[in-house]
């Protein structure tokens, strides 16, 4: 009686399995199908895509702003550590995203034409210490705004048609949970410099100082 019941359930189990296969979405190398794509993901594919670019976009600014600081005129090794190591920091992240996409089964594609930059190169170069700061505020909460569109957009929040509980992660712990960070202590930064440069009887001195604590904790 067991054997037989035993039987029985693997036939079931077999029937289940061959109708999930044969099913839409099914393997198959003569259409292309037999990748890793599955769940949810290819719902955030494109999103993903753009963001990787944005992010790279982000590398290469914060790297150019890193040298308006890096000049006999403008001498802040301060301010060019904290945006060269926010240059590395985006670096690190295409990278990771680019990973991250093709474990997936996505192909990422950085050719496309045009910049999705937050500002151009004459408004990088033009930055100095104050401005460059509400840039760097401005660029991470543009990018951590773009990162909690995309986790609502996996997540059950959005449909559960496209959740994908591994997207949602990767999200959180590469990225959102560093952004929030990192805006946290540039708007701390933009407070602590605005004070200093209020008090125009020590501004210069005050900047200087400023500077070099920000080549001691960066």
């Amino acid at each position: 009686m067991k054997f037989h019941l035993l039987i029985v359930g693997l036939t079931a189990g077999l029937a289940l399995v061959n109708g999930a296969v044969s099913g839409t979405g099914s393997c198959s190398v003569d259409k292309g199908t037999c990748t890793s794509l599955f769940s949810g993901f290819p719902h955030l594919q494109t999103d993903m895509n753009k963001y990787t670019k944005q992010m790279l976009d982000k590398s290469y600014d914060f790297l150019l702003l890193s040298s308006v600081f890096d000049v006999y005129s403008l001498d802040r090794p301060g301010f060019e550590k904290l945006y060269r190591k926010t240059s590395d920091k985006a670096w690190e992240d295409t990278i990771e995203l680019i990973k991250y996409q093709s474990r997936r089964g996505a192909y990422v594609q950085l050719n496309e034409e045009g910049s999705n930059g937050v500002h151009d190169v004459a408004s990088l170069l033009q930055s100095n210490e104050t401005s460059s700061l509400e840039l760097a505020l401005e660029y991470e909460k543009l990018l951590a705004t773009e990162a909690h569109r995309m986790h609502k957009k996996i997540s059950h929040a959005d449909s559960t048609k496209h959740y994908d509980p591994d997207v949602a992660h990767f999200l959180d712990e590469k990225l959102i949970e560093y952004q929030s960070g990192q805006i946290r202590k540039l708007s701390g930064y933009i407070t602590n410099l605005n004070d200093i440069i209020r008090e125009a009887n020590t501004k210069a001195l005050g900047v200087q100082l400023f500077d070099e604590y920000l080549v001691k904790v960066e």
